[in-house]
């Protein structure tokens, strides 16, 4: 079994004995933000991600970096790391130094793209999907977990609304008020 990588992220999270909130009190901190939707999103994020990228760090040793990067690939192997910089929102420091830990890893390759040779592309060797078979059940468990609170209906409600929201991401622009 691996160990959490030597700048790990991993912290416990103290499991509090008693003031746990109800779920009045949940619901009106969820509410009661400036920025309700996207707290509560980030909220639920948090929830799923959290304990799943800890374990998948403690277990295999990778960086949550490296875990999505390995997720991405499976999808769009033969990306550059810029455009899942584009893609995902990461920062280029952080993905480049995860590119760089996979590849020592041997869990991708990387090659020079024949149109621009200044261009790496990005590709899972077969330990990197060997890796990413073993991880994925626990984290398709855990977005189980999540929605079953839902119904067959109010899932492919909310797959049709975040397809939505994701589809608008490119028109946000960035906020100027910052």
């Amino acid at each position: 079994m691996a160990r959490a990588t030597k700048k790990s992220n991993v912290r416990l999270i103290p499991q509090p004995d008693t003031g746990e909130l109800d779920a009045g009190q949940r619901r009106a901190i969820l509410d009661g933000t400036a920025i309700p939707t996207a707290y509560k999103i980030g909220y639920i994020l948090n929830f799923y991600r959290e304990p799943s990228f800890r374990a998948i760090e403690m277990e295999f040793g990778l960086t949550r970096p490296e875990i999505v990067i390995l997720i991405f690939l499976t999808v769009r192997d033969g990306a550059s790391a810029s455009e899942f910089c584009e893609f995902s929102g990461h920062l280029k420091a952080s993905v480049s130094r995860a590119v760089i830990l996979l590849e020592k890893k041997k869990l991708i390759r990387r090659e020079p793209d024949k149109a621009d040779s200044r261009r790496q592309l990005l590709f899972l060797t077969a330990d990197g999907r060997a890796l990413y078979e073993r991880y994925i059940p626990a984290l398709k468990a855990r977005e189980a977990a999540m929605l079953d609170c839902l119904s067959g209906d109010e899932r492919a409600q909310l797959g049709r609304l975040l397809d939505k929201l994701a589809a608008h991401v490119p028109q946000w622009g960035f906020a100027s008020e910052l």
